[in-house]
């Protein structure tokens, strides 16, 4: 085919927008039937009865006459077997696309200077005259009349092959077919054919789509695909001598085209450089110790004789399936059923002791999480890890009793031995794992963390056991096949059973995945390229990272590999790797140079006179450089201040949109208030994760800026009625038609309104959804409560394009995101600041939200004077409240030790019932005597396993919950590593309680929260005078600086004295100012 214009469809099916060979792929595989060419809209469809089903139709040619796009009925109808034409392309013999603009030319053909579509000739050139006009010029020989019979040649270019044959058509060549509907009109005129001019919303959709193509390529210097694919399949373990199955290119000689292809190449990656370890952060000679003790129960000899049968019926195997599994030894036991739980009991409380050790045992486990997608399991459903095999011995999940918000942990009978830590604490292998202050090149920084997700996700997910490796034929390629069954429970773990109805794929488009042989000691990140299913086979096409340091090991047996599906959060993170571009911000994430800071005085009007000098340098500082850091203690006003930041963007440099991020939910929401109560003149956004659109309904105060309610108020009745369908979850109810239709008009809708907001709000892996790829760039982003925000997480925002200034605003002296591995703890933030490369952060130095008896303490301490108070003493007074800061004693009893074991592994944490009743006797005095309401006060503590006791004693109270409301929860970080499938997972230690009205939450959870009244207590009770992670520094700050007009501490003076040095200070400061006490009747 001679044309060079590009040419593309879109599926109405799908909405899937593809090159003509793709297209007749994908409707071949599907069965679509509807598609529309691009860029123009135009449906392809029947000429004479508007039949748009792409299956019956054809584009038949008649020598060099005429073509026709007509459908089978038609055809049959118009045309007897005499006439039967000379050539015909359709989606069955894989031309019909191919051939689209063939027939588009010859239907709109018309003089070139007078339009008329009758009498026409052309030239070689490819120049169309009528008789008329043609007459008019003197080269008239160069021209091929339409009635010679060899028009349609000349105009298209192509080779009459007719051999002297005489094919005929009636009638001639019709005309006037522009005007669909009317049928053949043969004899008339009709004027030029024009196109259409786009409206306003077509502009949008067609900008949105071309930018979503750009900001969705991951470079390669690699075409490959899984077409061109030359491969050997994988034996299944070594061969003699590194050599290869002589079966090598019976897989891979003919791969099948595919059904889901990925993007193509774009410019070139990192550069790969020569010999370099393959283990971040371990520079030392220790570096294999380390992976000897992470792997030391997969090496070990069996220790049982069910391990010894399954090893030996393993070694056995011979030449079974291609797909055969290859599971870790395990020891089933039945599972122990559950007993029924009640609203608000506790719900991860197992056991209670002070000492014994819990007894566990091998239980079913139901469906997780879908890897790289959304989690669209009911909540409590639980991962099967049956086929795990994990360094550390696995252990499954207890069972869980579930009702509404709650679960309870039902104890088994212990197998094996397990790994103990307690919660807050990185596990003790992962120690060595810390956060490095610089790196030499792009290359290592991506590598390291790429590792430490690796160690992060293999507590969380299970292990791909089941599949077929197929090796590159050249050594030097970085992609490989890896083909498995549809329906292995493996598989069928990864995708609820109602999105497999509806034809999704468990696997997506560039999802992480990471190859590991069995004892872990070698990684490889790589992502999906491209995918098919047919019938009960999925192929993936995983193409490495250009960051691995490792070649792939193609002589290597298939045995001796795993792979880790990646979560949604892991998927976005690695994405954003990619896309890292910003010389400055390489710079910023390298940590080796000084980042510059101009500091000049504009001229500003400022919209409020109520900004103290602090908040003025800050907003100078950010109009004037690239990257600002901003330290933002507690109640210093840092909200009112990215207000003000944001207002003068827009006003002195027109900056749109802006970005505001966070790691919670909470820090996002107080700015969007900010703005929806201040400047309603303003376009927001707020976006929020599929988990959260429930609770940000349309009654929820920021419920009509939200953008999935705007979505969905602008659909078709028919479309509100699948969605429904679809949150039943029962497979069936929405076809597959229905749900792409439905996800074609929700895209449509959000991209309109997407490129309208000045504003957007959402957290920090949000940023790297769909629905902000359809902007083109992003001139400034703003990042609250930076110091939450893992490094990981915040290359997200950082990678999206077209940033001209950073903002980050945090306290590095309040807690970091936790996770199991120390490296994903820091925060860039913090890291920014350890290392020097920011010499002189600005800092805002007045605080607004504290009565100053309880602030003294903080701001000696933690801040070390430099923060003072904006507010008196009289200003936070609350009638009736003699004491603001009040300690109260509890020594009646020890604290309880709290088992939970998962995967292996038991993590511990604590209660103290004795605290509990005094945290309750405090309520009653503040509800019944203080009046004060219930939505003022928070409950904290460092341990989820008191903050879910004290839950299940306040929804049984008639004081606190006289109604008897059942207890809600929230988990306020999106972007939470670890979020929960381990024992130590980070989603319990972010969970928030709510009772009616009041917050029971963990010390961590509630950091970016504030109440009139907070109730802290420090639990820990023992004649050791231990106290753990409640010593942190960090937590203590965040935990003395909650409340605005009244803190309450409850705990033991004694032992919170000697467990650490910071609290005995606190303790003395406390004796000092008088105000521990025994009873409450002074309170």
């Amino acid at each position: 085919m001679s044309e060079t214009n590009f040419q593309a469809f879109r599926c109405l099916t799908c909405d899937l927008c593809a090159e003509p060979q793709e297209t007749m792929k994908h409707l071949s595989a599907t069965r679509h039937k509807t598609i529309v060419s691009l860029p123009s809209e135009e449906e392809v469809c029947c000429e004479e009865c508007q039949n748009n089903n792409v299956h019956l139709l054809q584009i038949i040619r008649f020598g060099g006459e005429d073509i026709d796009l007509l459908c089978t009925s038609c055809f049959s109808r118009d045309y007897a077997e005499s006439e039967k034409p000379s050539t015909v392309y359709s989606l069955a013999n894989g031309s019909l696309l191919k051939n689209w603009q063939r027939y588009v030319k010859v239907r709109d053909c018309c003089c070139g200077e007078c339009g008329k579509e009758s009498k026409l000739n052309v030239n070689n050139k490819g120049n169309v005259l009528c008789d008329s006009c043609l007459s008019k010029k003197a080269n008239v020989k160069d021209y091929v009349s339409e009635s010679s019979g060899k028009f349609l040649y000349t105009l298209l270019g192509i080779q009459d092959v007719s051999n002297g044959k005489s094919v005929y058509k009636k009638g001639g060549r019709k005309i006037g077919r522009g005007q669909k509907g009317k049928g053949r009109t043969a004899g008339k005129t009709r004027k030029p054919r024009e196109k259409k001019p786009l409206t306003r919303l077509e502009e949008m959709a067609k900008d949105a789509y071309e930018t979503k193509k750009v900001n969705s390529i991951i470079s390669s210097d690699s075409n490959i695909s899984l077409r061109s694919f030359k491969g050997i399949k994988a034996s299944k373990n070594d061969t003699p001598n590194g050599e290869r199955n002589s079966n090598a290119n019976r897989q891979m000689k003919q791969m099948k085209p595919a059904v889901n292809k990925g993007p193509k190449s774009g410019s070139k990656g990192l550069a790969k450089p020569k010999n370099s370890p393959i283990n971040p952060s371990l520079k030392s000679k220790n570096s294999q110790k380390v992976h000897e003790n992470l792997t030391s129960s997969a090496k070990t000899k069996p220790s049982s004789t069910i391990e010894k049968k399954a090893i030996e019926e393993k070694q056995a195997l011979g030449s079974e399936s291609r797909f055969q599994k290859r599971k870790a030894p395990i020891t089933a036991s039945k599972s122990t059923p559950a007993s029924k739980n009640r609203a608000g009991k506790t719900p991860t409380k197992i056991e209670q002791t002070k000492g014994e050790r819990p007894n566990l045992g091998k239980t079913r486990t139901g469906p997780g999480k879908a890897s790289g997608g959304k989690d669209l399991s009911p909540k409590g459903a639980l991962k099967s890890n049956a086929n795990t095999k994990n360094p550390v011995k696995s252990l499954p999940k207890p069972p869980i009793n579930t009702k509404g918000n709650e679960q309870q942990m039902v104890p088994t009978e212990e197998t094996a031995s397990v790994e103990d830590f307690e919660e807050g604490a990185p596990i003790k292998r992962f120690t060595q794992y810390i956060p490095k202050k610089s790196y030499s090149t792009l290359k290592d920084y991506f590598n390291e963390f790429s590792f430490a997700l690796f160690l992060e996700g293999r507590l969380e997910n299970d292990f791909l056991q089941d599949f077929q490796i197929t090796w590159p034929k050249n050594a030097q390629e970085q992609a490989f096949v890896v083909n498995m069954k549809a329906d292995s429970s493996e598989v069928k773990k990864l995708l609820p059973p109602n999105l497999v109805k509806l034809g999704r794929l468990p696997f997506t488009n560039q999802q992480p995945l990471m190859l590991t042989d069995q004892d872990e000691t070698k990684v490889w990140y790589a992502y999906v390229r491209e995918l098919e299913s047919r019938k009960n086979n999925i192929t993936l096409l995983l193409e490495l990272y250009s960051w691995n340091k490792l070649p792939l090991p193609i002589k290597a047996g298939n045995s001796h590999f795993k792979l880790l599906p990646c979560s949604a959060q892991v998927n976005r993170i690695m994405f954003a790797m990619t896309r890292v571009q910003n010389p400055k911000f390489i710079k910023l994430l390298l940590g080796q140079e000084s980042i510059k800071q101009l500091n000049f005085n504009n001229r500003l009007q400022f919209t409020k006179d109520t900004f103290n000098e602090s908040q003025k340098a800050a907003i100078q500082h950010v109009l004037n450089n690239s990257i600002t850091v901003l330290q933002g203690p507690p109640g210093t006003g840092k909200t009112s201040t990215i207000e003000e930041i944001i207002l003068q963007l827009i006003e002195n440099f027109h900056t749109l949109p802006i970005l505001c991020v966070a790691a919670s939910n909470i820090a996002i929401d107080n700015i969007a208030e900010k703005f929806m109560e201040n400047r309603p003149d303003i376009k927001i956004l707020r976006i929020v994760s599929q988990s959260k659109e429930s609770q940000y309904n349309p009654k929820h105060m920021l419920g009509k800026i939200c953008l999935h309610n705007i979505v969905y108020e602008q659909l078709p009745a028919d479309m509100k009625d699948n969605i429904s369908k679809l949150r039943s979850g029962v497979p069936g109810l929405v076809s597959k038609n229905q749900y792409n239709k439905l996800l074609s008009t929700q895209n449509a809708i959000s991209d309109r309104y997407i490129a309208q907001a000045q504003i957007i709000f959402t957290t920090n892996i949000a940023s790297g959804g769909r629905q902000l790829k359809a902007i083109r760039e992003l001139p400034a982003v703003i990042m609250d409560e930076s110091t939450q925000s893992s490094e990981v997480s915040t290359l997200v925002p950082l990678s999206l394009p077209g940033i001209k200034r950073f903002v980050f605003v945090g306290d590095e002296k309040q807690l970091s995101s936790f996770s199991n591995v120390p490296q994903l703890e820091m925060s860039l933030f913090e890291r920014i600041l350890t290392n020097g490369t920011y010499e002189k952060p600005h800092m805002l130095d007045t605080q607004y939200r504290m009565h100053p008896a309880i602030s003294e303490f903080p701001i000696a301490k933690f801040y070390e004077g430099k923060l003072k108070d904006g507010v008196t003493a009289e200003d936070k007074k609350w009638p009736g409240i003699s004491y603001p800061l009040f300690f109260y004693q509890c020594n009646q009893g020890s604290e309880n030790k709290v088992f939970n074991s998962k995967r292996g592994m038991r993590g511990f944490t604590y209660n103290n019932a004795h605290e509990a009743e005094y945290i309750l006797a405090v309520l009653h005095k503040l509800i019944l005597e203080k009046g004060v309401k219930t939505d003022e006060i928070g409950v904290i503590t460092p341990y989820s396993s008191q903050r879910d006791l004290i839950s299940e004693m306040l929804v049984k109270d008639p004081i606190v919950n006289p109604s008897g409301k059942a207890m809600e929860q929230e988990m306020d970080k999106d972007d939470a590593l670890g979020g929960g499938e381990s024992v130590s997972g980070s989603a319990n230690k972010v969970t928030i309680n709510i009772v009616n009205g009041v917050y029971v939450a963990t010390v961590d959870s509630f950091q970016g929260h504030e109440k009139s009244f907070v109730l802290f207590s420090c639990v820990r009770n023992n004649s050791e005078n231990k106290i753990g992670f409640v010593k942190d520094r960090r937590r203590m700050n965040v935990a003395l600086t909650r409340a605005k007009n009244g803190l309450v501490v409850v705990g033991n003076k004694d032992v919170m004295k000697k467990g650490d040095q910071l609290w005995a200070d606190y303790i003395n400061y406390l004796e000092e100012k008088e105000v521990i006490f025994e009873t409450l009747d002074n309170y």
